[in-house]
């Protein structure tokens, strides 16, 4: 079964990336030197874990608040408990966002509310524990053996933190391609009530998607935490929003049931080449968020394809498909 497959609204974004790749390095000779290629997949690598755990949400008709604080906590973390073992803290770390996201889930089935509003809850509570944790100072972390082995050049332009994340991409894909726990994902965004009236179980697909997506936020913590050799209450506090631009200009429904790791990667790709670009160039912040902005609009009017991943899904054929042991 084909995982991959290039459709109308990747070809889009394809020709989007293209061009804006083309136009900074016309402008710009140093966008293509390999120095700004490697810092351009560490870019993706902070961005496209972040997006993808909040895509998922959004797959599953949820969306969560939180991830950016889940940053920050994962961060402090690892500084505090991995020190002389890094393996073990971000096992900890990694850990504890996949638990905090399993926490939003349960308080969403729970209370039987919107998820922004337990995602909200957790994001102030996460950041004003991040705050105590910190002390009202930056944690530094002293082991910078693990700070230059995770940075270490591959091939030139790519990172350990950039392979794992194109890993993770891979492992999404496929995972929502050929698995019984991708379809009731998609299934459980797309129409809950018939997702449920075919015996797909929605309440462990939203918990799953929430897991996932803690555990991917608290994994970009870890490791930019290790690479950077500190952590901070303020890490991740602007990541949300970027990450919600991408998966939107990935081709995530924000009503659920669509989306498509390819078409995400593209969208995180499209605007981390654009801020690259911009500042190189030296544009204003202001200038860079407009154009951010102008940007998404310009992919949504072009994009035509809102189709769902998995195409239109047979309820019926997901309630005869015998249940897994």
């Amino acid at each position: 079964m084909t995982v991959f497959y290039f459709s109308r609204s990747a070809f889009i974004r394809v020709a989007v990336l293209v061009c804006l790749v083309a136009f900074f390095s016309m402008v710009n000779s140093d966008f293509l030197a390999q120095g700004n290629l490697y810092a351009l997949g560490q870019n993706f690598a902070l961005l496209g874990l972040v997006t993808l755990g909040l895509a998922l949400t959004m797959m599953a008709g949820e969306f969560d608040l939180s991830l950016g604080a889940i940053v920050a906590i994962a961060g402090l973390i690892m500084v505090k408990t991995g020190d002389v073992v890094p393996l073990f803290g971000l096992g900890l770390a990694v850990s504890c966002g996949i638990l905090l996201g399993l926490i939003n889930g349960a308080l969403t089935l729970g209370l039987a509310v919107s998820s922004l509003v337990t995602t909200l809850g957790t994001m102030i509570l996460l950041r004003g524990l991040a705050v105590w944790i910190e002390g009202g100072e930056v944690v530094s972390y002293s082991n910078f053996d693990a700070s230059d082995a995770l940075d270490q050049h591959i091939l030139g332009v790519f990172s350990p933190r950039s392979l794992i994340t194109i890993g993770c991409f891979v492992l999404i894909a496929v995972l929502l391609r050929v698995s019984r726990v991708g379809r009731n994902i998609i299934a459980t965004g797309s129409r809950r009530k018939a997702a449920v009236a075919s015996g797909v179980n929605v309440k462990l697909s939203i918990c799953v998607v929430f897991a996932i997506s803690g555990g991917f936020a608290a994994l970009v913590g870890a490791l930019m935490s290790i690479s950077l050799a500190s952590a901070s209450s303020q890490y991740g506090s602007s990541l949300l929003l970027q990450a919600a631009t991408a998966a939107i200009l990935g081709g995530v429904a924000l009503s659920g049931g669509v989306g498509r790791p390819l078409h995400i990667a593209l969208g995180v790709l499209i605007l981390t080449v654009l801020n690259n670009g911009l500042n190189l160039l030296g544009a204003p912040s202001a200038l860079i968020l407009l154009l951010n902005g102008l940007m998404l609009m310009l992919v949504m009017l072009f994009d035509r394809d809102t189709s769902s991943f998995l195409g239109k899904i047979s309820f019926k054929s997901l309630k005869a498909r015998p249940q897994l042991p």
